[in-house]
């Protein structure tokens, strides 16, 4: 990942080979996985729509002849970084509800539902929140309710 700041835009590269991870269902529980390329560009999709973001697809990268990465940009967001509390309490606020997994993504993070979509891996990491409390997620797992 690196910041271009002549267009304040984050250019981001899938590790080699994957693209990112995901979240399916079995016996009614979630579960972690290396997501699709397919998944990863549905997921980047979601973001813009639930969360009014411009993620774009640049394309594939290949340096090598067989380890290809995923290049996409997302503008820079402004926000204050907040803690756990703070971020589910912005969610709640917003109209999410909390789920009651957590830890899919990065330890201990939460997971929310909304309008049918899940949003899994919120963290400060992954989430900011605006001046007006509201979260602003960068960085998270969207996949559909079950």
């Amino acid at each position: 990942m690196r910041h271009e700041a002549a267009t304040g835009l984050w250019w981001k590269y899938t590790k080699p080979n994957m693209a990112g991870y995901t979240v399916s269902w079995t016996d009614g529980r979630p579960w972690l996985h290396n997501a699709l390329p397919l998944d990863y560009l549905e997921r980047m999709i979601r973001q813009n729509e639930l969360f009014g973001d411009d993620v774009r697809l640049l394309g594939l990268w290949n340096p090598q002849g067989h380890d290809w990465s995923i290049i996409t940009t997302q503008p820079h967001v402004e926000g204050q970084q907040a803690t756990l509390k703070e971020l589910e309490r912005s969610f709640i606020e917003a109209g999410f509800e909390i789920l009651p997994w957590r830890g899919l993504g990065y330890a201990e993070s939460l997971s929310v539902r909304k309008d049918g979509f899940d949003v899994w891996d919120i963290h400060p990491a992954n989430v900011l929140l605006s001046a007006s409390g509201l979260p602003v997620p960068f960085d998270v797992m969207i996949t559909p309710a079950p």
